[in-house]
């Protein structure tokens, strides 16, 4: 099956280190860990732990796949500590944001600067579209990187924002598939309030079946290739009780079951 990576939005509470033996426990290959502040009550990288951090990736089975978040801004300064710390730890990329107001012009151009900054450390660049956003879809997406004409940009296709967008399923066989980077699935009602849309996105998804999102025609649709983020904050559940392990068995559990009836045709 497709690898999976235990997304730190999952966990968001759990520092750094926690995430690392969590997803060793439960033997999922790949992480994503918060390197910048912007999700409140999330627990970033900070420089002193990067020493430990960096030991304790390389005795582990886990791998650093992916770095958050890069907001695209005319800033290009505030870009270069989540470069230095994500190549710190070996990370393989870094997720792009495209949320404060520019045109498409100025975004490809921001877009293509942080490109470049990226390859200087060997990392890629893994533009995502959200809903609440300036690239708010795959198709948006799509174009924005090829005005940067940049080799190390691609796309991170997360099924929240695809439903929340009304983006078509099919529309996606329209991407070249060696631009999809990496993807993320959950699940959720068929329409939300306007007003709970960051709530939703940042605190409170739901466990993959639990839903109406299309995740195994989701899970059909990507490359076969790439890694699944499991991005699956359970807020309520949290605040109920539920430990990190028992919350993060149960996504885990539910994605690969998903993930089965996908390849079996079910």
């Amino acid at each position: 099956m497709t690898p999976l990576r235990l997304e730190h939005m999952t966990v968001f509470d759990l520092a750094p280190r926690q995430v690392i033996d969590l997803a060793e426990q439960l033997e999922i290959p790949f992480i994503s860990l918060f390197l910048s502040d912007g999700l409140p009550g999330a627990r970033p990288v900070t420089r002193a732990e990067v020493p430990d951090l960096r030991n304790r990736l390389r005795s582990s089975p886990v791998t650093l796949d992916s770095a958050e978040v890069v907001v695209l801004s005319p800033d290009r300064a505030s870009w270069q500590p989540t470069l230095e710390l994500a190549a710190e730890l070996g990370a393989r990329s870094v997720v792009a944001i495209h949320v404060l107001p520019a045109d498409d012009a100025e975004a490809a151009a921001q877009l293509a600067e942080l490109a470049a900054a990226a390859a200087a450390f060997d990392l890629k660049v893994s533009l995502e579209p959200i809903s609440m956003g300036q690239v708010r879809t795959p198709d948006h997406g799509q174009r924005l990187i090829r005005q940067t004409g940049a080799a190390n940009i691609g796309l991170t296709l997360d099924l929240l924002h695809i439903v929340r967008t009304g983006t078509p399923l099919g529309t996606l066989a329209a991407i070249d598939p060696a631009v999809i980077f990496t993807a993320q699935v959950c699940d959720g009602p068929a329409t939300i309030a306007p007003d709970h849309a960051v709530e939703e996105a940042g605190y409170q998804r739901g466990i993959p079946g639990t839903g109406v999102f299309p995740v195994v025609d989701f899970f059909r649709a990507l490359p076969p290739d790439i890694v699944i983020g499991m991005e699956v904050p359970l807020k309520s559940q949290r605040e109920a009780g539920m430990s990190a392990l028992e919350r993060t068995r149960a996504v885990l559990d539910a994605t690969r079951r998903l993930q089965q009836l996908a390849l079996a045709g079910g």
